[in-house]
């Protein structure tokens, strides 16, 4: 949580909703479980009251606390909790972002655009200074900043967390935005770690003349080596069937010794179906060859 010193020296009041408003800068792109936590406020209270300051007018403004504030509203409640602060735009954006990140309340995409207004719009301070502020590396506040950069199906899907941000991050390298879209929808189809992920772009070879198909060549190393096993395999088993069948053959009138390796060959069989299926899968599912996107 973020640190309570002189900065935020202030007075804890209870003030009447009709007297908020809402925050200059908001940081929050949704509200999110908003019904669960104005449940939770119902049952035992506003365990935090939220950060205001005083603006040019009778009201005040949030600082931090929008979605408690939001609930509370809901609930029909006439007052609620304040901690009174003053706090000048940059000090107030800086409380806003730094406990919304300390309590991992932004998705990725909202702490890129809070971090690039304090860095790029505003002008407050250098990358390493924001960085220092919310006690984390400059890496972290750079790569938030750049997911920006990529296209908007792409935001959307780690805004809503269906893709992760690290593999947004592993995307960077690649310039074209097209290109950039066609494979985010491959991994979500094929749901690709991000390790997965950083190899296809390491070993990847972009065609130039043909936006729309994306080339992958996968190592021999990792396709030959499990394509041959698989087929050493169905060898093995087929083999091993064959000569179950000239054992059976010799078996004259031994009925039950007879019924009993049918079984087994029968088993046989059954698997040798299924190492073709997994064999099938495999393949339809890794990018051996070429990712049409």
């Amino acid at each position: 949580m973020y640190s309570y010193s002189t900065d935020l020296w202030g007075s804890l009041e209870d003030l009447n909703i009709s007297d908020i408003t809402l925050p200059t800068n908001q940081l929050r792109s949704n509200m999110n479980n908003l019904e669960e936590l104005a449940e939770s406020i119902r049952n035992i209270g506003l365990l935090q009251p939220i950060i205001v300051r005083s603006n040019n007018s009778e009201n005040f403004e949030i600082v931090a606390g929008n979605r408690r504030f939001r609930a509370c509203k809901k609930l029909g409640l006439r007052k609620i909790p304040c901690h009174i602060v003053e706090l000048d735009d940059k000090k107030a954006f800086e409380v806003s972002v730094i406990e919304n990140v300390q309590r991992r309340t932004l998705n990725p995409i909202d702490e890129g655009l809070a971090f690039k207004k304090y860095v790029n719009e505003f002008g407050w301070g250098s990358v390493s200074e924001l960085a220092k502020k919310l006690s984390k590396s400059k890496s972290y506040v750079c790569k938030r900043i750049k997911l920006i950069e990529l296209p908007k199906d792409i935001k959307e899907l780690i805004s809503n967390s269906e893709v992760k941000a690290t593999i947004g991050e592993e995307l960077f390298p690649i310039n074209d935005k097209h290109i950039q879209s066609k494979l985010t929808r491959l991994i979500q189809e094929k749901r690709l770690s991000s390790r997965m992920v950083r190899k296809i772009i390491k070993e990847a070879r972009i065609n130039e003349k043909d936006k729309d198909v994306f080339h992958y060549n996968a190592s021999k190393s990792d396709s030959e080596i499990i394509h041959r096993s698989f087929d050493k395999a169905i060898i093995a088993l087929r083999v091993s069937v064959r000569k179950l069948a000239l054992i059976i053959e010799n078996l004259d009138g031994k009925w039950i010794f007879y019924d009993i390796l049918m079984e087994h060959k029968h088993v046989l069989h059954q698997q040798i179906d299924l190492l073709i299926k997994e064999k099938r899968k495999y393949k339809k599912n890794s990018l051996i060859l070429r990712a049409y996107l």
